[in-house]
């Protein structure tokens, strides 16, 4: 029986591709991508340092100064209102909230705006906690630290490391290709479920059970 359900934020919930998309013009100030482009690399599971070593011809100096910049500026509070929910977010956490409790796990690391995310989207009231690793925890770790999971809860999320941490947790894991990695590639975790995005759950949250 399901107690407790785990979402993702970014790549889950909220489409944030833009704002990462925008950050990263922004600070090469050379770039080579249109936003589609962009993403078709990154989902490949490109990392961002592989991305200005083939493509910008970094050098480690200067990859490291990018990901000082990076991290410095990519949760701006302005910058986070190019993020957008994804279609039925909210109406299937008002669905799921009424049975089971409800987490947000994310890896951004400013915790307020996190919150403060969740509640403009008005999430907040179904959400029973959010839980932030703020880059020092892994979601593993935190997960543990604040919920007792039983085999038939779930994890939500859109990468290697959610299906990974729902693995680890002993937990059923939905995998969704609506955020960083492709269909392909996150295949390659093997999640119990593989879906294109949260609207999937939502015309039928039934999935969940299968």
């Amino acid at each position: 029986m399901i107690n407790n359900i785990f979402f993702d934020l970014d790549g889950t919930l909220v489409d944030s591709r833009w704002r990462l998309y925008n950050l990263f013009v922004e600070l090469t100030t050379q770039n080579k991508f249109d936003f589609n482009n962009y993403w078709e690399i990154k989902r490949q599971r490109t990392t961002q340092a592989d991305m200005l070593y083939n493509y910008f011809n970094y050098s480690d100096a200067e990859i490291n100064k990018f990901k000082k910049m990076w991290l410095s500026k990519i949760e701006d509070k302005e910058r986070l209102k190019q993020d957008v929910p994804f279609p039925k977010s909210k109406e299937l956490l008002e669905i799921l909230f009424k049975k089971y409790n409800l987490y947000v796990v994310t890896n951004r690391q400013k915790e307020h705006l996190a919150i403060e995310q969740i509640r403009l989207y008005g999430w907040l009231n179904y959400i029973t906690k959010v839980l932030v690793t703020k880059q020092k925890k892994s979601k593993f770790e935190l997960v543990k630290e604040f919920v007792k999971v039983n085999k038939d809860d779930v994890f939500i999320g859109d990468t290697g490391e959610d299906v990974l941490t729902g693995k680890l947790l002993g937990i059923r894991t939905v995998a969704v290709s609506s955020g960083f990695l492709n269909t392909q590639i996150l295949s390659e975790y093997n999640p119990d479920i593989l879906l294109c995005g949260i609207k999937d759950i939502y015309e039928d949250y039934n999935v969940l059970f299968s």
